[in-house]
């Protein structure tokens, strides 16, 4: 991995960076997204809405999209020599701790932001749209 200098000297992030910390990003917020939908589908399965069986079929659209993309994002960091090594849930922020090519980095992710990340995630699927995140 090329790593390069500013004028002042100092080591920046490798050009592969950028698009190495937003897959992990999406691992993140899709992984927890996951885990969090078979609730919400028993949720509204059990609370009888009258529309309860097109909310619960979209929901399953959207698990399993979310699932495909998921496999996607996986395979493009094995490709760009990434991994995620560990995911540790703090008070405040989830710690995601990384590798790039033999470089460790340590992502920190507070929850109100995973929080509203994995909304926006669901609505843009239920849209058809792909997610833009932050």
């Amino acid at each position: 991995m090329s790593w390069t200098t500013n004028t002042e000297g100092n080591m920046l992030y490798p050009p592969e960076y950028q698009e190495f910390a937003m897959l992990v990003k999406k691992q993140v917020v899709y992984s927890l997204v996951l885990r969090v939908l078979p609730g919400e589908i028993t949720t509204i399965g059990r609370a009888k809405a009258r529309l309860g069986k097109a909310y619960i079929s979209t929901l399953f659209e959207v698990q399993k999209s979310l699932s495909n993309e998921l496999g996607s994002i996986r395979q493009r960091l094995r490709e760009i020599g990434g991994e995620i090594i560990s995911e540790k849930q703090e008070e405040f922020v989830r710690v995601v701790i990384s590798s790039l090519q033999g470089n460790t980095y340590t992502h920190r992710y507070a929850n109100y932001m995973l929080l509203s990340e994995s909304e926006e995630t669901v609505k843009s699927f239920i849209q058809g749209t792909q997610p833009a995140l932050a």
